[in-house]
């Protein structure tokens, strides 16, 4: 072979072989660079979930715990307002003047009434409770909410008793009985209420 041909077919082959290893670098670097940037896109997505998850535990937890609160305080005022009721059927006596009696007697009534009404309002508070969850947040609120029946109940005997004259020293103390049961129960939904707002978390169940 020509010694001038050989040489140029040398510098074309070396020139060919260099592009080549040219392109191969930079396919095997675009690659990478590829790699990289799809592991830096997983990673991000992974991340915006993770806070998408705790933004929207954290609001469902603010959420319950607004409808916790607003139950707590109307179970509270129920519970307080059949209370003076039995505190002023307690505070009558036999010997006390029969204007005294009445006006006392009266005042009750009135308080029994009132606590019946916001009773009633009540319901509406358990509802968001029951919408809210998880259930056992719902079993605990209508555990709260049947307590006060049995507290209603008698403080209306005592006040029918009171009416007759027919009082016993049993009404005050059933009373007192069925207010304590009741207020047992509504401290059990405040533990409970406590224990679902800080179990509550990315991933957390909603059973």
């Amino acid at each position: 072979m020509d010694p001038g041909l050989a040489g140029l077919l040398g510098g074309v082959l070396g020139a060919a072989v260099g592009a080549l290893g040219a392109t191969a670098s930079a396919w095997i670097t675009g690659r990478k660079a590829e790699r990289q940037a799809e592991m830096q896109s997983a990673a991000l997505m992974g991340q915006a979930r993770l806070q998408i998850e705790a933004d929207r535990a954290a609001a469902l937890r603010e959420s319950r715990k607004a409808a916790y609160v607003a139950y707590s305080e109307g179970w509270n005022l129920v519970y307080a307002t059949l209370s003076e009721a039995a505190i002023k059927l307690g505070g009558i006596a036999p010997s006390d003047p029969p204007e005294e009696r009445e006006e006392r007697r009266q005042a009750a009534r009135r308080l029994w009434h009132e606590a019946r009404t916001l009773h009633r309002s009540l319901d509406r508070l358990m509802s968001a409770v029951y919408v809210e969850g998880p259930h056992r947040m719902a079993q605990a609120a209508g555990a709260a909410s049947g307590a006060l029946s049995p507290y209603f109940g008698a403080v209306m005997d005592w006040l029918h008793a009171i009416d007759k004259e027919a009082e016993t020293p049993q009404h005050s103390s059933t009373a007192g009985d069925t207010g304590g049961d009741a207020y047992g129960e509504h401290l059990r939904f405040l533990y409970a209420s406590s224990d679902a707002v800080a179990s509550e978390g990315p991933g957390m169940a909603d059973r």
